[in-house]
Parts: structure tokens; C-alpha cells; sequence
């Protein structure tokens, strides 16, 4: 039987699992609207199975630390599509935040949570979220690529206008991933990652990766605060 922070570490996973497969649907259904590369349409199809099976996986984990089988939980007004936006904007401001951002981030950091998991369900789902995840940055910063040939300088300036708040979301993360109490041997075999290390881990991917990956496309990521 683990901690209640591992089985809301999980229980967490789950949603956002859930909650990744339905964005990426919406950006499929986005991606077709504005006749982008089949590659990407074909990628994206990918991505919501992927999205899927993490779901399932990390609800195997869930219980086979002893946490309670109860649904995920989907915010449905923070899926919709918001009204003003048309599917280009949907899809510079989605492959930017949750792509290029959100899927970079995650695969240093599923990394790190996989050093210390000796858990054999937990490390078996990190081990596959972690090779699917290099897929769906792959596609982040493809299709980030042809959305710029389509249109450079409005993808150029939409993203540096959002990039400061987008990066600013994440830090606030910070706040709820921090525990009362240093993390025990249980739980960091569960796959619960230390607040330090993921502050390292996070700010070494913007600045190695994120960073200088936008300059390349002519985008200046925001200093690091």
C-alpha cells in the first residue's frame, strides 16, 4: 500500500493522460481544417492512442499501489475550443503550449521520475510513456515548423506574445507539486519526483533545448525568472 501522494500523483496522471488524448483530437480535427501535411494528420492520430494506453497504464498503477478505482475526472470547459479562436489560431496556440512546451518538458522530466522508480508497474508505464513521449515533442516542433511556413510572421509574433504566460503556468506548477514532507523511499520508488529536481530539470530543458530550438525559428524564449 503506497502514500496518498502517490495515489494522487497517479490519479493526476491519469486525468491528464485523458485530458492530452482529447486536446490532440481537437488538433487532428485542426490540423485537417487547415489541410496541413498528412504527416502531421497521421502523427496526431498517433498521439490520441499513445495518449489512451498512458491513460490506461497509469491507472493499472494507480491501483496496483492500492488507490481506489474511481473515473477521471475532465474539466469539458477547458477542452472546448474557444469561440474566438479559428483552427489556425487553435493550433499555433496548442502545438505551442502543450506541445512544444508541454511535451519537451515532459521527456527530461519522465526521465528523471524513471531514474529512481523501482515499482515494476510504475517503471513499466514510464518506460512506455517515455519512448512515446520523444514522438509527440518530435511532432510539437514539426508541426510548429509548418504552421511558420504557412504564416511566419504571425506565428513568430503570437508565440512570443504568449510564451511569458504559457511559461508562467508552468511555474506555478511548482507550487502543487510540492510535498509537506520530503518524498520516502515508497514513494519515490512509485515515481514521485522531488520539487528540487524537477525545478532543475524543467528550467535545464528551457534553456538547452526549448531556448535555443526557438531561436533556430526566430523566436526569443523569455529570460528565465
Amino acid at each position: 500500500m503506497s502514500s496518498a501522494r502517490a495515489h494522487a500523483e497517479w490519479k493526476n496522471r491519469v486525468t491528464a493522460e485523458y485530458s492530452s488524448a482529447a486536446v490532440t483530437a481537437q488538433v487532428l480535427h485542426a490540423l485537417i481544417q487547415c489541410g496541413m501535411p498528412d504527416a502531421l494528420c497521421r502523427t496526431a492520430i498517433r498521439i490520441v492512442g499513445d495518449e489512451l494506453d498512458h491513460a490506461q497504464l497509469s491507472h493499472d498503477t494507480l491501483l496496483a499501489l492500492g488507490g481506489e478505482d474511481t473515473p477521471a475526472v475532465l474539466d469539458a470547459n477547458a477542452l472546448a475550443l474557444r469561440a474566438d479562436q479559428g483552427p489556425f489560431a487553435f493550433l499555433v496556440d496548442t502545438i505551442g503550449r502543450s506541445f512544444m512546451l508541454g511535451e519537451t518538458f515532459a521527456v527530461p522530466l519522465f526521465a528523471a521520475m524513471r531514474e529512481g522508480t523501482t515499482h515494476p508497474v510504475a517503471r513499466a508505464t514510464l518506460d512506455r510513456v517515455l519512448r512515446d513521449e520523444a514522438v509527440h515533442r518530435a511532432f510539437g516542433w514539426d508541426a510548429l515548423d509548418a504552421l511558420i511556413e504557412h504564416d511566419p510572421d504571425g506565428v513568430r509574433a503570437r508565440i512570443t506574445a504568449a510564451l511569458p504566460g504559457w511559461l508562467r503556468g508552468f511555474r506555478d506548477g511548482y507550487g502543487t507539486l510540492r510535498p509537506q514532507d520530503p518524498l520516502t523511499e515508497e514513494e519515490r520508488a512509485a515515481g514521485l519526483l522531488p520539487i528540487e529536481r524537477y525545478v532543475a530539470v524543467h528550467h535545464g530543458c528551457l534553456a538547452t533545448e526549448i531556448g535555443p530550438w526557438l531561436a533556430r525559428r526566430g523566436i526569443q524564449a523569455p529570460p528565465l525568472s
